[in-house]
This record gives C-alpha cells, sequence and structure tokens, in this order.
C-alpha cells in the first residue's frame, strides 16, 4: 500500500514537468496504446514443463510401472509418489 502512495506521488511529480507542447503527450499516449495491443495480441503460449504436484506422466500418477502384470516396479520420474517432483 505504501508503495502505491509513493508511486503515485513520483508520477505526480513527473506530470507537472511536462512541457506545455502536446505533441510529446499525444505520441506517449499513442506509444503506450500500441504497446497494449501488441501485448494482448500475443497468444498465451502455455508452459510444457510440469508444475510440481502435477500427476506424473510415465506412471499415471500411481508410482508404480507395470512390467508384466505380475512385478511392479516403482517410478523412477516421481520416486513413487505418483507426483513430479
Amino acid at each position: 500500500m505504501r508503495f502505491v502512495i509513493v508511486l503515485l506521488i513520483a508520477l505526480a511529480g513527473c506530470v507537472a514537468t511536462l512541457p506545455d507542447d502536446a505533441t510529446i503527450s499525444a505520441d506517449l499516449a499513442c506509444e503506450t496504446a500500441r504497446a497494449v495491443v501488441l501485448e494482448r495480441a500475443r497468444p498465451d503460449v502455455p508452459d510444457d514443463k510440469p508444475k510440481p504436484g502435477d500427476k506424473c506422466e510415465p506412471c499415471n500418477g500411481t508410482g508404480k510401472l507395470p512390467t508384466d502384470g505380475r512385478i511392479v516396479v516403482q517410478c523412477g520420474a516421481c520416486g513413487g509418489t505418483g507426483r513430479v517432483k
């Protein structure tokens, strides 16, 4: 909260020092609008890496890998927890 107050005071000081020429302010507004449009046009790219706590894919979240139906081996990717480390 304190940061917002300090930021507002700093911005108020910056606005008071702008020249009387309106073209500079218009240029800044256009560049800001352009940056916002370009940022919104970027597609959201999801992370391909699994996050800690997600279900382990090799063992399908069970923590064990079946070999021949009778013998079950602990999953090495998650350490048997069924969750990504």
